[in-house]
């Protein structure tokens, strides 16, 4: 039997991101070997990834531990500043240990401040990564919270702009990788149907969340984990990439040099497309009910 993919996955707790989480843990091709949320209520986030595990794996034993709270430049006071860097995210992060035999994939669901700040702690960790996956960035389509930026690098573009500094094997995968896909009523449907019987969710939430613009985010959150768990399922390009970190007006976007002859920004990878039907065939993989597997 082949050996399956330990992944590590960094998410802010909504129930967007929570779905993607929900196909991972049921993968037969990953193995969750950890979560870290990051957000400013991270036990939301933790008692939604523990729902999760005890659905779908009620025997496996997932470390699940609370990540930065807040941004890495942000007005706080001395003590807030302590707590947040002292997460057990950045902690547990920190502390990973390189095996070329069994190596991690981590992929990051919101913004990328744990990463940053476990990386300013003890960069050497980063070796036990075969890849780190971010879901983020808007390169040749517009921004969803400005014109520019998405959600995920304008909530901490400092943390972002670290990260790509670093020279780690990135894949990004913004908002470009599922522009064809997010407007399908296919997906709304195949979402709030999943989610329903498995038990995620009740008929009303479903109702409220499964709006067009949650369900593109969750699509988004979807296809990141597709890109770590089955490349084969991505279209990838090559590009030199920089975060925006001082313009008010395009703060948090990913610039990307598409010159013929690119000289600026750092070498990453890009995923700008998922083959047809894989999203949709991913989704049709949820189970219909809440019955879990150990």
């Amino acid at each position: 039997m082949a050996q399956k993919q330990r992944l590590l996955i960094d998410y802010s707790g909504g129930l967007d991101q929570a779905l993607a989480l929900w196909y991972a843990l049921q993968s037969a091709n990953v193995q969750v070997s950890g979560i870290v949320v990051t957000d400013a209520e991270p036990q939301r986030g933790i008692r939604l990834a523990q729902k999760l595990i005890e659905l779908v794996q009620p025997n496996a034993t997932i470390p699940v531990v609370a990540g930065a709270s807040r941004p890495l430049f942000h007005r706080e006071t001395d003590a807030q500043a302590g707590a947040a860097a002292t997460s057990d995210g950045v902690s547990f992060l920190s502390e990973l240990r390189h095996d070329s035999a069994n190596p991690y994939t981590l992929v990051t669901l919101g913004r990328l401040t744990t990463v940053a700040m476990a990386m300013a702690r003890n960069h050497e960790w980063t070796s036990a990564l075969e890849r780190l996956v971010v879901r983020g960035g808007a390169i040749r389509v517009p921004g969803d919270v400005t014109s520019v930026a998405e959600a995920n690098l304008h909530a901490d573009p400092e943390a972002a702009a670290f990260v790509l500094a670093a020279r780690l094997p990135l894949l990004f995968v913004p908002l470009d990788a599922t522009e064809s896909l997010s407007a399908a009523e296919a997906y709304i449907d195949e979402l709030a149907k999943r989610a329903k019987a498995a038990g995620l969710v009740t008929a009303a939430e479903a109702e409220a969340f499964f709006s067009a613009e949650k369900t593109a985010s969750a699509v988004h959150a979807l296809a990141a984990i597709m890109a770590a768990e089955s490349p084969e399922r991505i279209f990838v390009e090559q590009m030199k990439l920089a975060v925006e970190c001082q313009s008010e007006l395009s703060r948090g976007a990913l610039l990307a040099d598409l010159r013929a002859k690119p000289s600026v920004g750092t070498d990453a990878a890009v995923c700008v497309g998922i083959k047809a039907g894989a999203v949709l065939a991913g989704l049709q993989q949820l189970p219909e009910k809440g019955d879990g597997r150990s």
